[in-house]
């Protein structure tokens, strides 16, 4: 297994039953799982605890651990109290199965990602004037309960949600689970902050 750094992108794949939630980017060294609001990872069921479970970095490795919960964290079907995740391991939370996938990260320049780059103005900061450039493959936008992330990809940008209870809004409509195409000037609201999506620089 290879470590993010080095061109592997690792995620989550949230569903209940058979139906797929969300996806989830690993994009920082641990995430915490839980019924809490704040937790990386809310997961709003009553099997579920406070403080549930994390997923954090190893090396170049993911590992899951459980943490002490009332109900406890199985991966593949078995009861675990910590596990190195492989690709394709299925972490059971609750209701919740939570797929560990790992897969190639385009690299600048590689033909599977938009050349160009794309700007977030924020409107709304105080001060005013914050941009972020959509250069890589992945950069998280932030509101203040609410994260979402913005793709760059061979055929345009995409924002996905990622967290927080309400979805992103785009030109006034929610974005829904999926990912979904940004156009030059779309406005996105992320609970309450505005932010302006461009691809040409100011």
């Amino acid at each position: 297994m290879q470590h993010q750094e080095n061109a592997v992108a690792a995620r989550l794949v949230l569903s209940v039953g058979e139906r797929e939630l969300r996806s989830i980017p690993i994009s920082k060294p641990a995430l915490l799982i839980g019924r809490r609001p704040g937790s990386d990872i809310a997961l709003d069921d009553l099997t579920v605890s406070g403080e549930h479970a994390r997923v954090q970095g190893r090396g170049a490795d993911f590992v899951v651990r459980d943490l002490n919960s009332r109900n406890g964290t199985q991966v593949n079907g078995s009861a675990i109290s910590e596990h190195l995740l492989e690709h394709g391991d299925v972490i059971e939370i609750g209701v919740y199965r939570l797929r560990y996938e790992i897969g190639r990260c385009p690299a600048e320049g590689d033909a599977d990602v938009a050349p160009q780059a794309g700007f977030l103005d924020y409107l709304n900061d105080l001060p005013p004037g914050r941009t972020i450039a959509v250069d890589r493959a992945i950069v998280p936008v932030h509101g203040p309960s609410q994260v979402a992330v913005v793709s760059r990809r061979k055929n345009g940008f995409f924002i996905t949600h990622l967290e927080g209870l309400a979805l992103p809004v785009i030109n006034g409509e929610p974005i829904g689970l999926s990912a979904r195409p940004l156009l030059d000037g779309d406005l996105i609201e992320l609970s309450g902050s505005l932010i302006r999506f461009r691809t040409e620089p100011a």
